[in-house]
């Protein structure tokens, strides 16, 4: 009998901690510069809404080579919900361990002291997000970001890496007439390069123009294939185009399409753009954008397509005098019951199909999909909270209500914005904290609010024993041990809220 309750408890065990693997792309930003790879983190969801995560064989990409550094793990985050996503908010300090990896001769792990992480992340529709903030000051004097997951932004983002597309080269995850396809792709010529003027980084793309016989063959790329089908210009039958059903892959191995499973709020850019010669008629170079599910997309469209979730476009970036200029776009959504799988980007000398100048020249870099998390007002229990500016996070208000989560009304700037929500009870006043997301888990705002309240019902829960002041974490838990590095909500004896960080 013991035998059998011995096996049963096993496989509740089992059951209740749930261990998924995500294969995803990891961007790695040190002082502003990116490198890519690919890495496996694990997920280990557990009784109580806690998961443990990690980070496995995390490794830096130095001037000297791939430098193992081990592995990443951070235990018991608490989870929130928030409507189809969980998510996953902790700031621990973590020993990293050693790395598995063979082709990692060196582990710094065991060389490292303990190093404070901030986690943002959430799993949604089987897709994982994370941001990590890895505090490696003491050690190697920096502080890393990690972004982990794919199809919230996009690949390559600097235009650091590049390759071969026949005998022209193309920025991974992007494309031109070296990779396109129709009948006349052969003889479009080249109309980009990789340049050294970069707005950051090391380089950026340059897409140029060409005139053949007077006629003007405007230099573009795409984060889809372009199709040369037509030798009139402002034929549809020249396009960019995605297709997740397509098979084909680019020289770097990459399909001719960019995931997205979300819902951004614009599209943003930094260009420098010329005109050869000064063309009054036709003076704009463009950036589109448009979201789809997936199934084939043209633009320009040949027809009314009923697969798009959302377009954003401006046709209308002037030349910018020699300088870098940040150029947006918002994203427009449709009414469409599609969901998002995939983005068609596409970059053009001019606005229009065959139109400006031979010599006309496009650099872009740091491109980015923009996810808003501004959050302009709180209520609680259908009160404003008073004065409240994004700008200041503490507030005091008196309620003699209980409280609890539902209470807590957050309204955001940014539809796709995460919210989590916490209360904790303490000397008779409730302290509310809300943290705001935005939906790539990038940004991250923390407000927290602490509410005094007479009423009976909470003041038998806790009673003040000592006067000093209370802490607690970011995601809401009250701790008596401070750690250097982190940041704490301070309670003061007298009720005042404060965040500080040591």
């Amino acid at each position: 009998m013991r035998k059998i309750f011995t096996l049963l408890f096993v496989a509740m065990t089992a059951i209740a901690a749930r261990a998924t693997d995500y294969n995803v792309p990891i961007t790695i930003t040190i002082n502003g510069v990116s490198s890519e790879q690919t890495g496996v983190i694990t997920v280990v969801e557990k009784n109580g809404g806690q998961y443990d995560l990690t980070v496995k064989n995390f490794i830096l990409q130095t001037i000297n080579g791939p430098m193992g550094v081990g592995h990443v793990v951070l235990k018991g985050i608490e989870s929130y919900q928030d409507g189809d996503a969980t998510l996953l908010l902790t700031e621990d300090q973590v020993q990293m361990t050693e790395g598995d990896d063979p082709n990692v001769s060196v582990w710094l792990a065991s060389t490292l002291p303990p190093v404070n992480v901030l986690l943002c992340g959430k799993i949604e529709g089987g897709h994982l997000r994370c941001h990590l903030d890895i505090d490696m000051t003491e050690s190697l004097g920096q502080v890393i970001q990690v972004a982990m997951g794919e199809g919230w932004q996009m690949p390559n983002p600097g235009f650091e890496f590049w390759h071969d597309a026949g005998t022209h080269k193309e920025p991974n995850g992007w494309h031109s007439f070296g990779s396109a396809t129709g009948i006349w792709a052969g003889s479009a010529g080249n109309h980009l390069s990789q340049s050294k003027n970069a707005h950051s980084g090391e380089s950026c793309a340059r897409i140029y123009s060409t005139s053949i016989f007077g006629i003007v063959a405007n230099g573009t790329m795409t984060t889809g294939r372009l199709n040369a089908g037509a030798m009139i210009a402002d034929d549809p039958a020249n396009n960019a185009y995605l297709d997740t059903s397509l098979s084909d892959v680019d020289g770097n191995g990459n399909p001719f399409y960019i995931p997205l499973y979300s819902r951004p709020d614009s599209v943003a850019v930094w260009m420098k753009f010329k005109q050869g010669s000064k063309n009054s008629q036709h003076p704009y170079a463009t950036i589109s954008a448009v979201i789809t599910d997936g199934t084939y997309y043209q633009d320009p469209e040949d027809k009314a397509y009923t697969n798009v979730v959302a377009k954003a476009k401006n046709n209308e970036i002037a030349t910018t005098d020699g300088e870098w200029v940040r150029v947006t776009a918002p994203f427009v959504y449709t009414e469409n019951a599609v969901e998002p799988k995939a983005v068609l980007v596409t970059i053009s000398t001019n606005a229009d199909p065959g139109q400006g100048s031979d010599g006309d020249e496009v650099l872009v870099d740091d491109i980015e999909f923009v996810y808003n998390a501004k959050v302009t007002g709180l209520k609680i229990k259908g009160q404003d909270v008073p004065d409240f500016s994004p700008e200041v996070t503490t507030y005091e208000m008196v309620l003699d209500e209980e409280i609890t989560t539902d209470d807590i009304e957050v309204t955001v700037e940014g539809a796709t914005a995460n919210v989590a929500k916490m209360v904790s009870i303490v000397d008779g006043s409730y302290v509310c904290s809300v943290v705001v997301l935005s939906a790539d888990m990038s940004t991250m705002s923390h407000y927290v609010i602490d509410v005094k309240s007479s009423a009976s019902a909470i003041r038998g829960i806790q009673t003040a024993t000592n006067r000093s002041a209370t802490y607690f974490t970011l995601d809401g838990r009250q701790v008596k041990t401070l750690l250097p590095g982190r940041i704490y909500i301070c309670r003061q004896a007298d009720g005042t809220v404060t965040k500080i960080r040591l």
